[in-house]
């Protein structure tokens, strides 16, 4: 997804025609749960340093390992955050909890397999190119 993610943000996402929206899979332990509930604790401050720190995180995911929550404060500072506001999020459970039920969802809908795309209910499976997201958004754009 990364590498056709910035072709679908500028033919789809800047025009308004579609909605980009990220969903967490919990399935490295705490290292997953407390980098996501990280991820969603920036994300309520500003949808741009969600992504950015999500392309961050992705990029770095060794580091994350290790994460302790003076990382992910340094973190949430980094991309511009409120430092007192990301720290009542992450402490308070608010991103835990959010993540978590997120994830639930998820395994509900019996989606296990990374990455999979869900484009008005219509699910793929697997990295695509380009050419594979704007065939299903323009279905989905006609319907």
């Amino acid at each position: 997804m990364l590498g056709t993610e910035p072709e679908i943000v500028e033919s789809y996402v800047n025009g308004g025609q579609v909605r980009l929206v990220f969903w967490p899979v919990l399935d490295h332990g705490n290292a997953s749960l407390d980098s996501h509930a990280a991820a969603d604790c920036i994300g309520r401050q500003s949808a741009d340093a969600f992504w950015q720190i999500h392309d961050q995180f992705f990029a770095n995911q060794n580091e994350l390992w290790q994460a302790d929550r003076e990382y992910y404060v340094n973190a949430a500072v980094a991309v511009g955050v409120d430092q007192a506001a990301f720290e009542e999020c992450y402490d308070g459970g608010t991103g835990h909890a959010t993540v978590t039920e997120l994830d639930s969802i998820r395994r509900e809908r019996g989606i296990f397999n990374r990455p999979t795309f869900d484009v008005n209910g219509q699910l793929f499976f697997g990295a695509q190119p380009f050419e594979t997201f704007a065939q299903f958004i323009e279905a989905a754009l006609t319907q």
